[in-house]
């Protein structure tokens, strides 16, 4: 109830005395006139028979209705035994009465004020400073035997402001208990709505963003934020208009938006730039229109966002470093069913030949393949189970068929709790290294088995010349041969590793005509020997290493099935790629040696020789190509270069 509402209901018929105040009709028993001089107390009325308003007898305690027992009833009335037939009931009622007089009233503590019309203009000012430092209500209840709206209307402007209820004289109990009750609880409300504004205050002045009242298009208020944004303090901003504060650049359009949002309408997002002095701060602004009386408040939340803004473009820096990086990235999210890739570059899809679309979403083990070494594969899960790191070489394999050795290392990333939150990989194509690496293991087996064969050869012929036994030159002559075997091995390997270095330097030739000129080369060298060529035309990609192939080819097919042999060069073309075929009559090439040519890697266990069928086979493979062996029939071998055939406008310009 305000402090200018009157309680009186139906004006003074609602607070008259059963029985007047003369004190007619009182009984013996009544707990008031026991405490006092019934003539002396105008205040109190009498219950009529044994129940007043309801049945509650001035004797029987009401319920406390959940009120604090400590609350302290201030009481500054005219006569004394009033005061004391009041202090009687109000303690009856679990109150703490105090009798102050407009002193003592300055500092001391109470809940509710009970004055009378005399009283009160004795304790006004102190009761209107009181309530002017505290934000929570301080309720007064006046006392007078006048009618309630009569008594207010009589009160002077500063004397009314300060009642909060009138209640008329004598009082029934019912009448005094709901006034009392009423304005200590609107007195509760008061303090918890002072406690909501005060909270509400912090929170504003706490909050890390800016927050901005706006009226009429000017600040009425701005926390601790919002002047560290602007560059100022204690309040220098207050009155100004808010848009004076935004960038030129994006003045006009929140000025509008603030202009023109309704109340209760959605909140508006606005990036926008705030100026501080002379440098423009990126911000986002919520704006919404408080629903008050008048609706006219606006409600401006700043947040600065130039460091999310520079994360945002350091993160797209690390993206776009990621994403061009010379080697395969990959993040997968072990929170997520099956730890699945979240992430991939544009070298990853290159090496995998997957794109991004066929790869998000699923758990990298989709580029094994059947030939992907199982333990491999267990010590992978083991480390990524545990949460530690692993680097492994790995073969996995293309959407195409093909395979490749992937080095890969992984690495988990923890979250601030050290659980593990992705794991960044690193892939690799190691394969040319493998592929050396293989080479290095051929050629170091295959030199040393024919290295120790010549030797041997030559130490045996030498002991016999020693010890006298036999002719000495034949001997010797078994001594050159095996010595120029030597050499030849040694020339051959010398050549072939430098016509592969310079793979990448592969020109255009027409293969038809590098036949002709390697066949025309070895008759030369062996006038006794004769090729037959059926060539077709076709050019393709060689760095010399193809010219030493087919010439070591040649030399095998005459080694094996000597001057008397037939032996044929035939080119044809078949799809995309141009067949040379090799073919004797000789004995054929030895099983041990095939493995060269059938595409078999080379084991630790494999002891047979044939190091030129392995220099042809990497010869040709370092231009794409391939070698393949079928025996010939009725005896014989036909080995066959498979070499990918250059565009025809390419090869228009060697001609």
């Amino acid at each position: 109830m305000s402090n200018h509402e009157a309680s009186n209901g139906s004006g003074g018929d609602e607070t008259a005395p059963a029985g007047g105040p003369s004190g007619r009709n009182r009984r013996p028993d009544d707990p008031i006139q026991r405490r006092g001089d019934p003539s002396e107390s105008p205040w109190i009325a009498r219950p009529a028979v044994d129940a007043v308003d309801g049945g509650v007898t001035l004797g029987e305690r009401e319920e406390n209705d959940g009120r604090d027992p400590r609350t302290r009833i201030a009481y500054c009335l005219t006569r004394e035994g009033h005061e004391r037939l009041l202090v009687s009931w109000l303690e009856e009622r679990g109150y703490e009465p105090v009798r102050l007089g407009s002193a003592e009233m300055e500092a001391a503590r109470f809940d509710l004020c009970i004055v009378d019309r005399r009283t009160l203009g004795e304790v006004a000012d102190v009761l209107t400073e009181r309530q002017r430092r505290s934000s929570v209500l301080l309720p007064t209840l006046l006392l007078t035997s006048e009618d309630t709206g009569e008594a207010l209307a009589a009160l002077p402007a500063e004397l009314a402001a300060v009642v909060t209820d009138v209640v008329s004289t004598p009082l029934r109990t019912p009448i005094l208990k709901r006034r009392l009750e009423g304005a200590l609880r609107t007195r509760r409300l008061s303090r918890e709505l002072a406690g909501s504004r005060e909270r509400y205050r912090r929170l504003l002045e706490h909050t890390p963003a800016a927050v901005f009242l706006v009226r009429d298009g000017r600040i009425e208020y701005v926390n601790a934020a919002g002047e560290r944004t602007l560059g100022v303090r204690d309040g220098d901003v207050q009155g100004e208009r808010f848009v004076s504060f935004v960038d030129e650049a994006d003045r006009d359009r929140v000025a509008s938006i603030v202009e023109s949002v309704a109340p209760g309408a959605a909140i508006e997002f606005v990036d926008a730039s705030l100026r501080r002095n002379e440098y423009a701060i990126p911000a986002e602004l919520a704006i919404a229109r408080i629903d008050d009386e008048g609706g006219d408040t606006v409600q401006i939340l700043a947040h600065d966002i130039s460091r999310r803004q520079a994360r945002e473009e350091q993160l797209k820096l690390y993206r776009r470093a990621m994403d061009a990086a010379t080697v395969g990235i990959s993040i997968t999210n072990p929170s997520l069913p099956d730890n699945p890739l979240i992430y991939v570059n544009d070298e990853f899809e290159r090496l995998t030949g997957y794109s991004r679309d066929e790869l998000l979403g699923r758990n990298p083990r989709v580029l094994q393949t059947e030939n992907t070494d199982p333990e491999t594969v267990d010590r992978l899960r083991e480390a990524i189970d545990a949460g530690e790191p692993v680097s492994v070489e790995i073969r996995n394999g293309r959407p195409d068929g093909t395979e490749w050795h992937n080095q890969l290392d992984i690495t988990p990333i923890e979250g601030d709790d050290g659980e593990v939150e992705y794991f960044l990989g690193f892939q690799r194509d190691v394969s040319d290294r493998h592929e050396r690496e293989q080479r290095l293991a051929v050629l170091d087996r295959v030199l040393r088995h024919d290295l120790r064969n010549r030797l041997n050869l030559v130490t045996g012929h030498a002991a016999e010349i020693g010890a006298g036994n036999g002719d000495p030159a034949e001997h010797a002559a078994a001594i050159t041969r095996a010595a120029d075997s030597l050499i030849s091995l040694a020339d051959a390997a010398r050549r072939f590793r430098s016509a592969m270095r310079n793979a990448d330097v592969a020109e255009q030739v027409r293969i038809d005509h590098l036949i002709t000129e390697v066949v025309d080369a070895v008759e030369e060298r062996q006038p006794d020997v004769h090729i037959d060529c059926d060539l077709r035309t076709a050019a393709v990609r060689s760095n010399g290493s193809l010219k030493l192939a087919i010439e070591e080819l040649l030399s095998n097919a005459i080694e094996h099935a000597g001057a008397d042999a037939t032996i044929e060069v035939l080119l044809e073309r078949a799809g995309d790629d141009v067949l040379v075929h090799v073919v004797d009559d000789g004995p054929g090439i030895p099983v041990g040696e095939r493995n060269a040519l059938e595409g078999t890697a080379e084991t630790p266990t494999d002891h047979d020789s044939g190091m030129g069928l392995w220099l042809v086979r990497w010869a040709v493979e370092a231009i794409d190509g391939a070698v393949s062996y079928v025996p010939n029939e009725p005896r014989g071998s036909i080995v066959t270069l498979h070499v990918p055939i250059v565009e025809e406008s390419d090869a228009s310009a060697i001609e």
